[in-house]
């Protein structure tokens, strides 16, 4: 048994699922090094597969992600089977990618803790399942984590880690370790409902069928106001920091507003109160949800405005070409 896994010692990588999200996960690892086998238990599944990597391979090189050669050495890694148990019994890190199905994922999660090798760490990229349940199926809660990626995956930058309530913190450190490795942002968060990303989003999405249900505004005004302002932003300023940078007793005042005219759904979160009595305001006080120096502060604004400059440029030029 191996105890305490670095992550060097991640040398075969086993995927599966081989749809939508497990063939391009495949691949992501296959570019940062790993040997990888994808598994499915369907070969027009497996041959669809190979056909989306190649294609997608092509598509990062014509982009100029990759060169011909990475790409080609990328996609020399990677190996096909239907024979799970062949995938998965050298594997020292292996991930799930099938359909949302709980039972199913407890099932494949035992047969992963009774064929893998003690070592091997056992990923779920679910959405929406308990880790600590999954995990329960298996005799090594401590080596099971969830491991859920954005679609597209091989494009988008996050990976979050989710930490069963018996999910050791050698194996999330390992799996943060492993992410970097494969050159995307890891982010943890304990088993909850939504884990992080799909509860954020949940709640945007919600408000903006909601307002369109009440005949406030129309589909496209609704995500045009999306893009053109919050989707500016947030790839640089998150929502903490943009109370931070608004003062957190402004934001506090707008939502008590919002709180007494549209009820419970806006009750503004004891934290955000606490903070305004304890004058943690965010920039203006120096203390907020974070820590702000003046050139701390500085630096902040500066990386936020020149972001959306570049972004209005990019946006000149395609309103330019359509005129």
């Amino acid at each position: 048994m191996v105890k305490n896994m670095k992550v060097e010692d991640i040398k075969r990588v086993a995927m599966v699922g081989a749809g939508i999200m497990g063939h391009r996960i495949a691949h992501v690892c296959a570019q940062a090094g790993y040997q990888v086998t994808l598994t499915t238990r369907r070969e027009e599944t497996l041959q669809r597969a190979r056909d989306n990597i190649k294609s997608e391979l092509e598509t990062l090189v014509t982009n100029q992600f990759l060169s011909k050669d990475q790409a080609v050495d990328a996609s020399s890694r990677i190996k096909t089977t239907l024979v799970r148990s062949d995938a998965i019994r050298d594997a020292d890190f292996v991930i799930e990618a099938i359909k949302e199905d709980i039972d199913l994922k407890r099932q494949i999660f035992k047969e992963f803790d009774e064929q893998c090798p003690e070592h091997t760490i056992l990923a779920t990229n679910t959405s929406s399942f308990s880790i600590t349940e999954i995990a329960s199926a298996t005799k090594r809660p401590d080596k099971v984590v969830g491991m859920h990626w954005w679609n597209p995956p091989h494009l988008m930058p996050l990976v979050e880690i989710i930490k069963g309530k018996k999910t050791s913190e050698e194996t999330v450190d390992l799996t943060r370790d492993f992410i970097y490795k494969l050159k995307k942002a890891p982010v943890v968060c304990k088993d909850s409902p939504g884990f992080l990303g799909v509860r954020l989003q949940a709640a945007l999405v919600i408000e903006a069928i909601s307002i369109l249900e009440e005949g406030l505004a129309s589909a496209e005004d609704i995500d045009t106001t999306v893009k053109m302002s919050l989707g500016y932003r947030s790839p640089i300023i998150g929502p903490l920091e943009t109370v931070d940078l608004g003062g957190m007793d402004t934001f506090l005042y707008a939502y008590d507003y919002l709180y007494k005219n549209l009820g419970d759904k806006f009750r503004p979160p004891d934290l955000l109160r606490q903070n305004v009595k304890e004058n943690k305001l965010g920039l203006k006080t120096g203390k907020g949800f974070y820590e702000h120096t003046a050139e701390s502060a500085k630096a902040l604004i500066k990386h936020r405005d020149e972001w959306i400059l570049g972004q209005l440029k990019e946006r000149a030029k395609e309103l330019a070409e359509d005129k």
